[in-house]
C-alpha cells in the first residue's frame, strides 16, 4: 500500500515496518521495481519499533498484526490531527479489532469479498477468497 501511495504523488514518503526479515528484500525489490526507491524500510514490528520513527505521518496503513488491540491503538497516538488511518483484518481476532476501534473512534467498515475462477470439471465457478474487513478513520 505505501508503495502505491508513493507512485501516486512522488512527494509522497512511506515508512514501512516489517518483522519479518526475509521479507525485506523483496520489499526493497518491488520499491526499486515498481519506481519507488525513497520507500524507508524498518527492520521489526511497528509495537517495537514505531518510537524509533520522529515523523508524524499524514497517513498510516495497517495491513498485519491488527488481532492486537494496542496496534491501532499505538497508530492513532502516532498520527496528526486531520489524518488518515486505514486497516485490513482478514481473522475474527483482527476484525473484532477493528469493529472495537471503529466503535470507539468512528470512521467506515467496508468489507471485501473477491472470488477468482477455478475450473469444476470442464465448466468454470468462481472460488471465494477470505473476506477482508477494512476501516478507514480520520483523526480530529
Amino acid at each position: 500500500v505505501g508503495i502505491e501511495w508513493m507512485r501516486v504523488d512522488t512527494s509522497n514518503q512511506t515508512i514501512a515496518f516489517e518483522h519479518d526479515i526475509s521479507k525485506l528484500p523483496v520489499i526493497t525489490a518491488n520499491a526499486h521495481t515498481l519506481g519507488v526507491p525513497g520507500l524507508k524500510l524498518i527492520a521489526g514490528s511497528f509495537l517495537e519499533m514505531f518510537e524509533t520513527v520522529p515523523e508524524i505521518p499524514d497517513a498510516i496503513f495497517v495491513g498485519g498484526g491488527v488481532s492486537n488491540p494496542r496496534v491501532l491503538d499505538r497508530a492513532w497516538s502516532k498520527l496528526r490531527s486531520g489524518g488518515r488511518l486505514v486497516s485490513n483484518g482478514v481473522t475474527i481476532e483482527a476484525q473484532r479489532s477493528l469493529m472495537d476501534f471503529h466503535s470507539a473512534r468512528g470512521g467506515h467498515l467496508v468489507r471485501i469479498g473477491v472470488a477468482r475462477s477455478g475450473t469444476i470439471g470442464p465448466m468454470t465457478a468462481m472460488r471465494p477468497m477470505m473476506d477482508v474487513l477494512q476501516l478507514a478513520v480520520e483523526k480530529p
